[in-house]
């Protein structure tokens, strides 16, 4: 098996290259960087734009499969009024790849979605049924490149599998998870003690194996599955385990939660004032204050999947990156 891997130099599309590569298979891994170490079994493939028809083209052309990881992220206080460009990466950059794929006599093609396609907020846990509301442009352009997907899948033999994983963190993770990790390495007191959530993440070695299975799996597949491994936390005890794997103490103040709520608001009308993000906004509160449990027992029983990793483990790979991250940085 050839496996075309999009984001192949990102947080999760590094770790599954090294993976595939390590297990034999033959890689093709797209980025947009520069001076990437050579690594043995993959072509680093350059793709400045998945709007290049001709490029996706080429890139799955001699591919068995494609992993689609490659997309915009939510940025706080920069996402509101980017609709356009989120449909332009993520949906129909979705659509021109399975485009490309079927044209190309791709036979499986995996993407990486959201449990934000269906929601970024529930007092229920969420499954494969439950019905899809997404309340931010991210959610949106990524429900909407769910559907483009299955469009162009229609009339094709090739298999297709689409994936919804909570926010997923590990060693050198990005986004949310990394400002909040940083904020937790200051020793500075957060006002998180009053919240009262339930939140599931998803640990990256364990999301990588999850992807390898479906690779695997030789069943006809045509599904869309919600992620987790069982990493459900409220956001004072994901506090607590964050400055535990970074050896400082958690300093946590209670405020309330509608205050909270009232800043992320304030930071929106900041960042409209001034036309430039704030580091904040109402969607990153909403995401620390407010509970989203993901039920992905579909996805363990049709795949006879378990996650490899604990989370006591994936903490104890957390820790040991920020040791090995502080010896390496100058004093």
């Amino acid at each position: 098996m050839k496996v075309l891997v999009t984001g192949g130099s990102g947080f999760i599309g590094g770790r599954l290259v090294r993976i595939l590569a390590e297990q034999g298979l033959a890689v093709r891994a797209t980025h947009r960087r520069d001076n990437l170490t050579p690594l043995a079994g993959v072509e680093w493939w350059p793709l400045p734009a998945l709007d290049d028809e001709c490029r996706l083209a080429e890139s799955v052309a001699g591919c068995d499969a494609v992993v689609h990881l490659a997309a915009l992220a939510h940025q706080p206080g920069l996402a509101a009024d980017r609709m356009p460009e989120f449909r332009r990466v993520n949906t129909e950059g979705t659509r021109l790849l399975a485009r490309a794929a079927v044209c190309g006599g791709v036979r499986k093609f995996v993407f990486l979605s959201s449990v934000a396609a269906v929601c970024t907020r529930s007092d229920a846990p969420v499954e494969d049924r439950t019905p899809c509301a997404p309340t931010d442009v991210y959610g949106r352009s990524k429900f909407e490149a769910e559907s483009a997907l299955v469009a162009e899948f229609k009339d094709s033999r090739a298999d297709w599998c689409i994936l919804r994983p909570p926010l997923v963190y590990g060693p050198g993770n990005p986004g949310n998870m990394r400002r909040l990790m940083r904020l937790v390495g200051t020793g500075l007191p957060l006002p998180f003690a009053s919240i009262r959530n339930r939140r599931s993440f998803m640990f990256v070695d364990n999301l990588v194996d999850a992807i390898l299975s479906v690779l695997r799996h030789r069943a006809v597949v045509r599904s869309t599955y919600v992620l987790s491994d069982g990493s459900d936390f409220s956001t004072p005890e994901l506090v607590r385990a964050l400055a535990a794997a970074a050896g400082c103490r958690a300093r946590l103040l209670a405020v309330p939660v509608s205050l909270l709520t009232v800043l992320g608001r304030v930071a929106d009308a900041v960042h409209a004032l001034l036309g430039r993000p704030v580091g904040i906004d109402s969607t990153a509160i909403d995401r620390l204050v407010g509970s989203l449990l993901v039920d992905g027992s579909r996805f363990r029983q049709a795949f006879a999947w378990q996650p490899p990793f604990s989370r006591d483990q994936a903490f104890e790979q957390m820790a040991r990156a920020l040791v090995e991250t502080r010896k390496r940085t100058p004093r």
